[in-house]
């Protein structure tokens, strides 16, 4: 079997159908590849429209198990894949119809590890928001993960990505689990090993931008959460960076980088995300135990003034930046 399609599905049943549908409409024969669907626990009806669909695709697997996160759920899937490459996809959003055979053709014909994908970012309509495109003066070129990783850091998305399974295998490597961002963790880790990289300038991947997407929260505990995993992430790669990566220059600058931008991160979500007086306290005081605060990322201009401003006044220079944007918002409405 050349490819395993993995989706983690947490309360998705008003989306879930449409992804595996984009799945099965593929001009590929069935034996060639498999939806393998890890339904986490969900407390919606989910798990009955995956049963339902599975009796008219032959090709889906659906595995059950307790609420583990999304990390564990992409775990399962793997060790479960019988495909020879793995693409992980999330459950809420589609691909693009008859992407398989130019996505199994290219990996054929240039012997890859990785595929890059071109996707777009949609809204519940299917109108496009955002384009990415892949960088022209590559999409020619079969480059390693490292020459990637330096330059694409920011870009850690695992369904961009079509994986030879045997770089996950071959050197023990998981998702993290029970935190966000588990892609940032895992992809430098991934790409150290990989030799064949290249691009594909078609778009395969819809990604649906959610407008109760956690973005959206105003849940000071989900973002308190949020900050601990950002941490985590921030340890387990200045860990890699300090031991197997040392040595790779190309790595080493995409990991300064990337930890650079966990520090942007930090700054922005502060910046723009209201919280109660209880859980910015909290999330500080977090920050400070883990060399987060005071924030440390480069800033420019009026972003300098701010910066310097939340790490002498948290509470009030978030008082007055929350006032603004009210404003802002009823000004505009």
């Amino acid at each position: 079997m050349k490819l395993s399609i993995l989706i983690a599905a947490y309360n998705v049943e008003k989306f879930i159908k449409k992804c595996i549908l984009s799945c099965a409409s593929q001009n590929l024969e069935v034996t060639t590849y498999e939806i393998i669907v890890v339904n986490d626990g969900s407390t919606d009806g989910t798990l009955n429209l995956l049963e339902n669909l599975k009796k008219e695709i032959t090709n889906l697997v659906v595995i059950n198990q307790n609420n583990s996160g999304l990390g564990a759920a992409r775990n399962t899937a793997l060790k479960h894949a019988k495909g020879e490459y793995v693409w992980f996809i999330d459950g809420d959003d589609y691909i693009a119809k008859n992407s398989l055979t130019e996505i199994l053709s290219a990996i054929a014909l240039n012997k890859l590890e990785v595929l890059v994908l071109n996707y777009e970012v949609v809204n519940d309509n299917g109108i496009t928001l955002v384009t990415n495109a892949n960088n022209i003066e590559l999409n020619q070129l079969i480059i390693t993960g490292a020459e990637f990783y330096e330059k694409n850091y920011s870009k850690s998305y695992s369904w961009t990505f079509v994986f030879k399974k045997s770089v996950f295998i071959d050197h023990k490597l998981w998702f993290k689990e029970r935190i966000n961002m588990q892609d940032s963790e895992i992809m430098p880790k991934l790409m150290i090993h990989i030799q064949r990289l290249s691009f594909l300038k078609s778009t395969c991947y819809y990604y649906v931008q959610q407008i109760n997407s956690f973005t959206n929260t105003t849940s000071g505990e989900k973002r308190f959460k949020y900050f601990e995993s950002i941490i985590e992430v921030k340890e387990s790669l200045e860990l890699f960076l300090e031991n197997e990566a040392k040595n790779n220059l190309q790595i080493k600058n995409g990991l300064v980088g990337k930890i650079e931008g966990l520090h942007q991160i930090v700054f922005n979500h502060l910046l723009f995300f209201r919280y109660e007086k209880e859980w910015l306290l909290k999330i500080i005081q977090l920050l400070k135990q883990h060399n987060f605060y005071p924030l440390q990322h480069k800033a420019t201009g009026k972003m300098k003034i701010i910066k310097l401003s939340l790490n002498h006044q948290p509470i009030a220079t978030k008082w007055v930046i929350d006032k603004i944007q009210k404003l802002k918002k009823i000004k505009t409405s």
